[in-house]
């Protein structure tokens, strides 16, 4: 072939100039410990990583308000794991066990309640609950009190061997405040029966009637009873059982101790 057939080829050929400019290239970036994990979290969960010309062109393709730098962390690493499941009350058997002991013991305590009134569970849980009443007893002797009239109007009084005796209508009132310790009744008329302390005691005899009953609590300023005129009054005050008669009456009609 002749050099001028092999000129007049190559003219006919098209050629395309390509300069070529080689940079020097920079030495790249040794990835931090947090872009390390960021990339190796993403690529389990992505399945693979996108190419990086990819990566540029989505997050310059992207709106601003949802463009995310690929150094941050942006994994949601709750979301893969399964939620814990809470545990509920009645899943622990001690916790049922003991919720049916209390259920039957409150029932326990129902029905004794309302069908054995007196049974050791009523008595102790009774006794729990229960406040003490202090009770003080009163013994002082007859001669430490004061004592006044068993009349209300002014009825002749006498006294002979320690019975206290007077006859009209009038209310009749106890000799000290007191307990009443019992009320009998024989044809009509009232015998009472009165403690006063625990060692002093009066009987008040005939009356036509009576104010309290057995257990009440009188006072020497309010009537016990009353008496029409009909029958004979009788007032007997007893120390320890035993009749005092070391007593008499003023004109006022007030009991005085001759001791």
């Amino acid at each position: 072939m002749s050099e001028s057939i092999d000129y007049a080829e190559m003219l006919e050929i098209p050629v395309s100039t390509l300069n070529v400019v080689k940079k020097k290239g920079r030495k790249k970036r040794e990835e931090d410990l947090k872009e390390r994990v960021v990339r190796e979290v993403n690529e389990r969960m992505e399945g693979e990583q996108r190419p990086a010309a990819e990566t540029d062109a989505a997050f310059a393709e992207a709106p601003e308000s949802e463009r995310i730098a690929v150094s941050e962390d942006v994994t949601d690493y709750t979301s893969g794991q399964p939620e814990k499941p809470q545990k509920k009350f009645f899943d622990s058997g001690v916790l049922i066990a003991e919720f049916a002991m209390v259920c039957a013991l409150v029932a326990l305590i129902l029905l004794t309640n309302i069908f054995m009134p007196n049974s050791a569970i009523n008595t102790f849980f009774a006794g729990l609950t229960a406040t003490e009443e202090t009770v003080y007893e009163d013994d002082r002797v007859y001669s430490e009190l004061t004592l006044g009239s068993v009349v209300s109007d002014d009825i002749a009084c006498t006294v002979t061997d320690g019975v206290l005796t007077f006859t009209g209508e009038c209310s009749v009132y106890a000799p000290y405040g007191g307990t009443v310790e019992s009320v009998a009744e024989t044809d009509g008329v009232y015998t009472v029966e009165i403690e006063h302390t625990t060692s002093f005691s009066s009987v008040i005899s005939g009356l036509s009637a009576v104010y309290w009953a057995a257990g009440d609590s009188v006072f020497s300023t309010i009537p016990v009873g009353y008496s029409d005129g009909a029958s004979e009054v009788s007032v007997r005050m007893y120390d320890g059982g035993s009749l005092i008669s070391s007593y008499s009456v003023n004109e006022e009609n007030d009991i005085v101790w001759n001791v």
